[in-house]
């Protein structure tokens, strides 16, 4: 079980949280915890590029180890005392920001290292919660946390990179002053997702180097701590194991599509950012086995097809 953790110091009273429900301001006191427990599939995938004999090019290789079933854990810490900060303050900086606009809280953390120190582990933490006005009701809650380490063998050209990025949201919740619920169980009516993208690169020298990806994508999920302890899932999920689809992706006449096993029902094709966002999501009538994608900004998404996952990079 990974643990995630994230920490604000106390620069407000933990007290102004004790609203009344119907204010639309976070009643909670400090600290709290969420916990999330995914359960889903993952897809790993290695990259590597050396040089050519006589270094007259480079040679690329992709390894698709494909897909598996896995579960991820994410525990979310919030709380208000320096005691609980988790980092040395000799040799990091600890940015802690609390912003309250409108309906919108928001707690940031950012960790970096001192003196300049690149070589050190960096993160980067935020919670999101978005208040109905007047309701005791929440329109969105949302987490990323991004974590980097970079290390260089002085003078040997060598070097590790690792990042780990997770992501979860959930949408259409209810709250009291003791904790977050819903009224039903629904994965897709809450619009959840949760993603934990793992990249270790190993470089030798300028352009040798050797990338590792693990991409997880949860289709149910468990929360706990601060909310009711419920398991959001969809019914085919309990009573069948995802099939997979040989979802594939492809350029086609200047853009992008996917192909994909046929099938005599329909299906919801869905694309998500990198930090868990539903960009976009269209149905496939029974019977196709192609569709487009529809235009998205540069950079990377996830294709998401019931059991099936695919990831794409969009360029200029």
């Amino acid at each position: 079980m990974k643990k995630l953790v994230v920490v604000f110091l106390c620069f407000f009273a933990s007290n102004a949280f004790a609203s009344k429900p119907d204010s639309g301001i976070c009643p909670w006191k400090m600290p709290f915890t969420i916990t999330v427990h995914g359960v889903g599939i993952t897809h790993g995938f290695e990259h590597t590029r050396t040089p050519s004999q006589y270094y007259t090019g480079y040679i690329e290789h992709d390894t698709d180890f494909g897909i598996s079933s896995l579960t991820k854990d994410l525990i979310i810490n919030i709380d208000t005392t320096a005691d609980n900060a988790g980092f040395d303050t000799n040799t990091y900086n600890c940015s802690i920001q609390f912003l309250l606009r409108g309906n919108v809280l928001r707690f940031s953390k950012g960790l970096s290292p001192k003196n300049g120190q690149p070589y050190l582990s960096k993160q980067l933490a935020t919670i999101t919660i978005e208040f109905a006005k007047g309701m005791d009701s929440i329109i969105a809650l949302s987490y990323s946390e991004v974590d980097s380490f970079y290390d260089n063998a002085p003078g040997a050209g060598e070097g590790t990179i690792y990042k780990n990025i997770d992501s979860f949201r959930i949408t259409s919740l209810q709250f009291n002053d003791t904790s977050i619920f819903s009224t039903d169980s629904s994965f897709s009516y809450h619009n959840i997702s949760t993603i934990n993208d793992d990249i270790n690169g190993y470089f030798f020298g300028e352009y040798d180097y050797d990338s590792i990806f693990n991409d997880f994508v949860a289709s149910s999920v468990t929360l706990s701590g601060i909310f009711r302890p419920t398991t959001f899932s969809e019914p085919a999920i309990v009573t069948e194991a995802p099939q997979p689809n040989d979802l594939g992706i492809y350029s086609s006449n200047g853009s992008i599509a996917c192909s994909f096993d046929v099938s005599d029902h329909a299906r919801d094709i869905e694309i998500f950012s990198p930090l868990g966002i539903r960009e976009a999501s269209f149905t496939i009538p029974a019977g196709r086995t192609e569709a487009s994608l529809p235009h998205l900004p540069a950079g990377f998404y996830f294709v998401r097809l019931e059991g099936s996952m695919a990831k794409v990079y969009i360029s200029d």
